[in-house]
């Protein structure tokens, strides 16, 4: 099982493993942001109540008028996701921002792992922005280098 000593050696080793990346600042003892070179930024922390890594990801704002069904649709989408995936959408603290959480648990401590889990995550921040944009039209959407992480390469 992992713990908080093997997340933090993780983070460390994240940066340097992950040529996207160009920043990783640590916020408090067990969070970071995580800063990538094409604009996106995400956090990860470390849940210690469960054991799990906590990811989450600013995904967008609606436009006023697509609002409400927006927010109906990632509220069907949250009920869809239930034991199906780990993640799910909320309302951000401030400005109406669409937040995607995801709660992980890391089979392998490796980075590699923490890569893989990564990717997935942007994956799925990727289609519900599209989602919040209305572009998404179905199809897996191009997340260019930030999901391809060295991990895509040895599969």
């Amino acid at each position: 099982m992992l713990t908080l000593p093997d997340l933090q050696y993780l983070v460390h080793q994240l940066g340097p493993a992950t040529p996207q990346i160009t920043t990783v600042i640590q916020e408090a003892i067990d969070s970071w942001m995580i800063e990538f070179d094409d604009g996106v930024s995400m956090q990860i922390a470390w849940d210690a109540r469960s054991s799990r890594v906590l990811m989450k990801c600013a995904i967008g704002q609606p436009d006023e008028g697509t609002r409400e069904s927006v927010y109906a649709s990632l509220l069907g989408a949250n009920l869809l996701l239930t034991g199906v995936a780990d993640i799910k959408l909320a309302l951000g603290e401030t400005d109406d921002d669409v937040m995607l959480i995801g709660e992980y648990e890391l089979m392998e401590a490796t980075v590699d792992g923490l890569q893989h889990r990564l990717s997935e995550f942007l994956g799925y921040a990727g289609k519900f922005a599209q989602l919040i944009a209305g572009t998404f039209d179905g199809n897996a959407p191009d997340m260019g280098r930030v999901t391809s992480f060295k991990y895509h390469d040895q599969v």
